[in-house]
């Protein structure tokens, strides 16, 4: 875990926070609402997030119901993708589709967390906007495997909690990571045919195109068709990182 943020630790961070705030003309008494003009489009890679965080937060709950708690799963913008609340009746205001940005939400733990990439803890009066100080929240940033931002997790609650939450956050994050790049492996794999898995372990045991298309009786063309697919998925451009990240998907 690196550093935890918090204003007893890091009051210059809250305060240029609050004042870049102030500078926007925010007002405190902003109502917090879903923008008509965001939209959650569910693409893959944000749906395996999203997947991942239902996983994680269904074994944890196994685990402790964490009751009075609220969980969140925002995107790197800050948009609410998923909300996972103690109870199925409860009437929230915060919905899936609102921007905490500290732009639009003012100073608050997803916003803090996704622009520093560390745990963030704000309490209820350290928040900007008035309808977020009915919260103590704890966020962490997400990552990939390549190690970018993809977005972050928020516990929060109406009561107080002790500093446990924090390592809490931080094993949810990680354990998001894990089960977001199972299911983007899955994904990945689910688009490979038989033909392409034959193309991708003869080249990586050296054939050239020619032998491979004789090899399994294709074209030569078709041969460059597939290996343009091949390159495409794994998002590569050349032979040798298509090889390594087939390896690591367990598709060779």
């Amino acid at each position: 875990m690196d550093k935890i943020i918090k204003f007893e630790t890091h009051k210059g961070l809250f305060e240029q926070s609050w004042g870049r705030c102030l500078k926007r003309g925010l007002t405190p008494n902003k109502k917090l609402v879903a923008l008509n003009n965001v939209k959650i489009v569910e693409d893959s890679k944000r749906y395996s997030l999203i997947k991942a965080f239902r996983k994680s937060i269904k074994d944890l709950r196994d685990i402790n119901n964490f009751r009075n708690f609220i969980f969140l799963l925002t995107d790197k913008e800050g948009v609410i993708l998923e909300l996972d609340l103690p109870h199925a009746d409860i009437d929230f205001y915060l919905k899936k589709g609102m921007v905490l940005k500290e732009e639009i939400a003012g100073t608050n733990a997803v916003s803090l967390a996704i622009r520093e990439e560390n745990i963030v803890v704000v309490r209820k009066e350290q928040h900007y906007i008035e309808d977020l100080k009915r919260l103590n929240c704890t966020a962490g940033p997400i990552f990939d495997k390549e190690g970018n931002l993809i977005g972050a997790v928020d516990i929060s609650s109406e009561d107080e909690f002790n500093n446990d939450l924090v390592a809490v956050v931080f094993l949810l994050a990680r354990y998001i990571e894990r089960n977001y790049q199972e299911f983007e492996m899955e994904r990945i794999k689910r688009k490979f045919d038989e033909i392409d898995i034959k193309i991708l372990k003869l080249t990586a045991e050296g054939k050239t195109d020619k032998e491979i298309a004789k090899a399994i009786n294709m074209s030569l063309s078709n041969i460059k068709y597939h290996k343009r697919k091949i390159f495409k998925l794994l998002g590569t451009r050349n032979v040798k990182d298509c090889i390594y990240k087939a390896t690591k998907l367990d598709l060779i």
